[in-house]
């Protein structure tokens, strides 16, 4: 499992969606899975999708009041600049709706600093760790799932945070501004999440760079001191391409063997696109390596699960309305707007997501399924000597189980130690295979290859909630 995630993380650059990296890494996928004995190997359409982007180059330098190379990376999809930029920044803080009258009309041509520095926290905090026993305890007595509360809690909440940052970003269009530069919101990595609402279908937006929190923070106080002294060089060459119009899942099974039952099916996935600062080991390659030694493991014992057991390593996760996993549900199991199910919708079991780094298994969220509680609790049950005991009623958002949560099928998302997931590696520079942990995704491979198949070779089905209502 751990040469699987270092390969799909050092052999093929960032698997940003659409990318040739993806593409390269998803045929080397196929033909490792064929390798471990899966069947019905298929990269299968999810839906349309706009414009691929490749980065060739780039540089941010600061050559006065002295010389500094930036650590800095550009925004995905971010266009290309004619040659060199240089100039002198401009800080902007837009805050209010007051700010954007303030600024309208003088920063055509700018490269503009956009907001202030922020205090660095958490300095004394560990920036590693795993979950405590009592932790994972107070976890499994909880009886509230708190948020998000549906399926339309959590999309709607990630709407509304793209829609200020588009605000923003277009803002800076219609301005004219020449170049944005960003601090970086994790202080221990060049994290590329502060990006400006940036998707396939921003192709005119302003180029724009995510700084270190340090450099920004530095060159942020040089310039409000003394405007005039700060001299800047960018250059950035990427390249937008468009060598396919859809987007794909990589999908593989191991068939059932009950005639009564194999047409009936159990997922597990993660993730297979990445951000373009590292190279997406803990997010997501571990998920998707540990995926494929589920199949691998099952297929090595002579496993034959009574229903199908397929993996899906999704595409286009990191942007809005989980692209892969949503077009796949869509396609397969219902509409979550109008809750038109598919016949396709009866027949699936359970869904188990891995995506939250490279820690092990130390539990499952329940999403607020309290029937499934004793099911899971009793497959959980082998594995406590290795750590994977907490069963919780919480509910979790963010990845690609809530689309099967949106039309009522049972996704759960496995609780995983944290590690430095949020601290060092996600969405960052540092995501990268240094950060793998070869133990805790063999535990995990181990414990998750358990649940998927008893829960394939289980009389009934896991239970669901309620159907949800139709969106008005």
């Amino acid at each position: 499992v751990l040469e699987t995630a270092v390969t799909l993380s050092d052999g093929f650059g960032p698997r940003l969606a659409g990318s040739e990296g993806w593409r390269r890494a998803a045929r080397w996928a196929q033909d490792r899975l064929a390798s471990f004995g899966a069947r019905n190997i298929a990269l299968e359409p999810w839906g349309k999708r706009g414009k691929g982007w490749e980065l060739d180059w780039y540089s941010v330098d600061m050559t006065a009041p002295y010389y500094l190379h930036v650590y800095a990376m550009p925004n995905a999809w971010s266009p290309p600049i004619r040659g060199k930029l240089s100039g002198s920044p401009v800080v902007v803080t837009i805050r209010a709706e007051s700010d954007y009258a303030r600024y309208r009309g003088k920063l055509r041509g700018k490269i503009v600093m956009n907001g202030l520095p922020s205090p660095v926290r958490g300095r004394f905090d560990a920036l590693a760790r795993r979950f405590t026993d009592s932790y994972l305890d107070s976890l499994s007595k909880l009886t509230d799932p708190g948020d998000p509360q549906d399926y339309w809690d959590d999309i709607d909440g990630w709407a509304k945070s793209m829609e200020q940052r588009n605000r923003l970003a277009d803002f800076y269009i219609k301005e004219g501004v020449a170049a944005v530069l960003t601090s970086s919101g994790n202080p221990n990595a060049l994290s590329t999440s502060s990006f400006l609402g940036y998707s396939t279908d921003r192709s005119k937006a302003v180029p724009t760079f995510v700084l270190s929190k340090d450099h920004f923070s530095r060159i942020v106080r040089l310039a409000e001191k003394n405007p005039k002294q700060v001299k800047l060089d960018l250059t950035l060459r990427t390249r937008f391409t468009q060598t396919d119009s859809l987007g794909y899942n990589v999908i593989a099974e191991i068939p059932g063997t009950d005639p009564a039952l194999a047409s009936e099916v159990v997922m597990l996935g993660g993730h297979f696109d990445s951000w373009q600062a590292g190279t997406g080991a803990t997010d997501n390659a571990a998920g998707c390596a540990v995926g494929m030694e589920v199949l691998r493991i099952l297929n090595s014992v002579g496993a034959r699960p009574r229903r199908t057991i397929r993996l899906a390593m999704w595409d286009g996760e990191e942007q809005e309305d989980y692209f892969g996993s949503g077009g796949y549900v869509l396609r397969h199991f219902g509409d979550p707007r109008t809750m038109t199910l598919k016949p396709e919708h009866s027949k699936l079991s359970a869904y188990y997501n891995f995506d939250s780094g490279t820690g092990k298994i130390r539990g499952i969220h329940l999403m607020g399924n309290t029937q499934a509680r004793p099911i899971l609790t009793a497959m959980l049950a082998p594995f406590a000597d290795l750590g994977a005991t907490a069963v919780t009623i919480r509910n979790d958002g963010g990845s690609d189980m809530v689309p099967f949560w949106g039309v009522g099928l049972p996704g759960f998302n496995l609780l995983q130690d944290p590690i430095d997931y949020d601290t060092r590696t996600h969405h960052t520079n540092l995501d990268v295979a240094d950060y793998l942990l070869e133990d805790d995704l063999k535990q995990a491979s181990v414990v998750l290859a358990s649940l998927v198949y008893h829960t394939a070779n289980r009389d009934e089905k896991i239970p669901r909630l309620p159907l949800p209502k139709a969106r008005k």
